[in-house]
């Protein structure tokens, strides 16, 4: 197993296709790439989070995802699909997975299971803190320090924060884990909170307290969780491990209709992510398994 990588170029390479925005007129752009400069250690963060992910081996790991209120009545499609990629690719490497997700939107997680073909489990609450050997957040707003959550325009909404009390939990125990998010106002920007702060619009009313160990500050948060699930497949050398452009268009079109909105939009039955078009989505997988694919490849030079 490939646990040192020799080409760090190729998670380099997932990590700009991550952070590559695409956001439309009247949403905040130029953001992602100052978050993920600051998040940034000395190596790619799609390998700096799968690196851990990797080596946990068996047990149980818990997956966070979901936002509802009025507009999304049934959540938006930012997390649903990243969290069942993350989460199928985890439990080919033989680590099983509860995503859990709010209530209204478990059909739409189970028809996101089933269009991607993961065995995945899916709940609505986490089981007690001690059964989980990691917790990731995946596009899972959370409590800012005013005690409550907030939209990325500032908005406050009520939540339960069952999601940030099991990861301070299993942050206090020692225990994994991680977060994606493209806003600043998820779970996981408590690790950078003060710069989060300073460079978000709004910073200082929406940005998450509650911190992960590793972060990674995408374009949109799903494209963060299918590079860490790229990257798994190139650390496991198992292109199996990662899924396919096509599987990822039909787990949005399964999430949509089963009423889960394009969160650029808050529309329904509109086909993009964070208002992102699938094409556009789907090429960003495509680019992303060519990367993976090309990374076992050898090409004979002559002359």
């Amino acid at each position: 197993m490939n646990t040192e990588p020799m080409r760090p170029e190729t998670f380099e390479n997932l990590d700009r296709i991550a952070t590559v925005e695409m956001r439309t007129q009247g949403m905040p752009i130029g953001v992602v790439p100052r978050l993920y400069a600051a998040a940034r250690t000395d190596r790619p963060l799609s390998l700096e989070l799968a690196q851990p992910l990797f080596a946990l081996g068996d047990g149980r790991a818990a997956i966070f995802t979901g936002i509802v209120f009025d507009e999304l009545p049934h959540g938006e499609v930012d997390g649903p699909i990243g969290a069942g990629v993350l989460a199928q690719s985890l439990e080919r490497l033989g680590t099983a997975v509860d995503v859990i997700v709010p209530p209204e939107m478990t059909a739409v997680m189970e028809a996101t299971r089933t269009a991607l073909g993961g065995g995945f489990e899916i709940r609505q609450a986490p089981r007690p803190a001690d059964d989980y050997i990691a917790a990731i957040s995946i596009e899972k707003l959370g409590r800012s320090a005013d005690g409550i959550a907030h939209t990325v325009l500032g908005s406050p909404f009520e939540q339960d924060f069952q999601a940030d009390d099991l990861i301070e939990q299993l942050n206090a125990a020692g225990r994994l884990t991680v977060a994606i998010g493209d806003g600043g106002n998820e779970i996981g920007f408590g690790k950078m909170f003060e710069q989060a702060r300073a460079i978000v619009p709004n910073g200082e009313l929406i940005v998450c307290a509650t911190a992960t160990q590793h972060l990674f500050p995408a374009a949109v948060s799903n494209c963060g969780a299918y590079a860490v699930s790229a990257a798994l497949a190139v650390l496991a050398e198992r292109p199996d491990i990662f899924t396919f452009p096509d599987a990822v268009g039909a787990a949005i079109e399964a999430a949509v209709a089963e009423g889960c909105r394009d969160g650029g939009t808050f529309y329904p039955r509109v086909l993009a992510d964070d208002g992102v078009p699938l094409e556009a989505i789907k090429s960003v997988v495509s680019v992303m398994r060519t990367i993976v694919q090309q990374s076992f490849r050898t090409t004979p030079r002559h002359g």
